[in-house]
Parts: structure tokens; sequence; C-alpha cells
């Protein structure tokens, strides 16, 4: 039998950012689960927090395949050292240190919002970012997505709000080499990761997409997963 899965997005994203995909899997009879965090919590949580909400939201009948875009990379990784999980696959996002601190974001893009908040520290939702960066914008599929002001409307309805202090958190990760993992790469932005993947022998997939594939490509996304799956399996 297929291992169902749990898709997993990164904080600055809402969960509905998975729905077209998971709906595509479960009409391939793939069971699918997708925690919202931030739908569930009074507030929201801190980085050290995240994986003690998933961990709360997650069924455990069964040992899933743990999918985490973008951000979500650490946590599903995190989570995985926390409960049975037949393994991981990273969707365009950062390969976690093999332990240790681990950090919502690399240092450049922490410089990067640094410049975006206000004098109170709250930066912008997260679509509005690249608002002043065209070639980000196309990399992360925010201009494709634009074209539909219904479909982006809904999109940001579940954005969170978030204060500048809230990337200096860390998660402390336990060793993690031991658990199966697969690379999607869903944009050239994370080119060096999936070289990482490559490197590493694990299972990969190359989209040649944007970095909200799951949005907009949720086909080419689930079908990409499904081919991942297997080869964990």
């Amino acid at each position: 039998m297929q291992p169902g899965i749990v898709l997993v997005a990164g904080p600055l994203v809402g969960a509905s950012s998975w729905e077209p995909t998971a709906s595509r899997l479960r009409a391939e009879g793939v069971r699918v689960q997708i925690p919202d965090v931030l739908a569930c919590a009074d507030r929201v949580p801190s980085w050290r927090e995240w994986t003690s909400h998933l961990l709360d939201l997650s069924s455990a009948e069964e040992a899933p395949i743990l999918i985490g875009h973008s951000s979500a990379s650490t946590l599903v990784v995190d989570l995985a050292t926390k409960m049975k999980a037949r393994g991981v696959i990273i969707t365009d996002g950062d390969i976690p240190p093999a332990s240790g601190l681990a950090r919502p974001v690399r240092p450049a893009l922490g410089e990067f919002i640094a410049g975006l908040a206000d004098e109170n520290g709250l930066l912008p939702p997260w679509s509005q970012w690249w608002v002043n960066d065209a070639t980000r914008a196309r990399l992360v599929g925010i201009d494709v997505l634009g074209r539909d002001p219904q479909a982006l409307r809904s999109f940001e309805m579940d954005l969170p709000r978030m204060n500048l202090g809230w990337f200096d958190d860390a998660i402390n990760l336990s060793t993690w080499d031991h658990i199966p993992a697969g690379y999607i790469q869903l944009s050239p932005i994370y080119d060096h990761a999936a070289e990482e993947a490559s490197r590493r022998a694990w299972p990969l997939r190359r989209l040649q997409g944007t970095h909200l594939d799951p949005t907009l490509r949720p086909d080419e996304t689930a079908a990409a997963i499904q081919a991942v799956c297997r080869e964990l399996v």
C-alpha cells in the first residue's frame, strides 16, 4: 500500500498553498494531510514551537512521508525525528544541517528581510516582499499568481504578518541522516540544494518551474511527489 503523506507549508505561506497539489494526489487515491498551524493557533507560533504544533495536528495512525516546502524543509526533518515517518521530501528548500541549530532562513535572505520591516519591525505579507524585484517575483511565481486577482486574494488571506524578531529563533535539530530523504526542485532559486541532493544520491526531480508550483502547477508537482515517494519506499 502506498504510504500516506503529510504536506507542510513554510510558516510564511499558508497551508492552503498545498491544496491544489493535494487535490491531485487525493484523486490518485493518496491519503494526504495538510496540518494548518496558523489556522489552529491563537497566535503565530515561534519557529522553535512550530514542530510541536505539527506533531499535534498530524495523525499517528501510520508512518507517512513528510513533505516540506521552502523553509518547511527544516520542519519536516525535525518532525521526522519526533514521530514515525517513512521518509522526508524537501521541496524547493534548503537542506538542513545534519544536526544542531537551524534558523528559518539563510543569512542572505535574512538581510533582505531586515530591509522590509517598518519602524516597529513588522514585515509585509510574503507576497509583497517582491514588488520591487521583478526577477525574484518571476522566480517565486507571484507574478503569475497576480494575473488572477481572485486567486491572489485567496492566497494572501492565509499569509501571516511576521515581526522581524521572529527570524532570530533557531530549532535544535537531532541527527537525522538515518531518515530516507528525497528532493524536488521547483525553481532555479534552489539549484544549490538540488546539486547537494544529487551529490547525496537522493531521489531527485527538477521541474524548472517557480517556487509556488504547489499552487500554480499542481499536476506536475503531484507527479514529482509520487515519483520520489516510489523511490523512497
